[in-house]
């Protein structure tokens, strides 16, 4: 597959949606978000900055906190149900 550069103009927001997608490590550069943008479309692009948003939100809320469940099963209780 031949790569050719080209030069854009985009509206503000998709600039800012292609730099919240380099960091929250959905895209590796500006280069491929723009071109997961292309691809995907703005809709999609916004679901997933959301959905990984949520996810980094909780994983801190579980580092500062711990993960609010109790008496979760064990391995050894999956493993034992599955052998019912």
């Amino acid at each position: 597959m031949a790569l050719v550069a080209v030069t854009i103009k985009v509206r503000r927001e998709v600039a800012e949606l292609a730099e919240e997608m380099v960091r929250l490590g959905i895209a590796r550069s500006r280069n491929h978000a723009y071109n997961m943008l292309i691809e995907m479309g703005l809709e999609e692009a916004r679901r997933l900055v959301e959905r990984k948003r949520a996810v980094k939100k909780l994983v801190k809320e579980f580092m500062e906190k711990g993960i609010p469940y109790e008496n979760l099963p064990t391995a050894e209780d999956v493993e034992e149900e599955r052998a019912r």
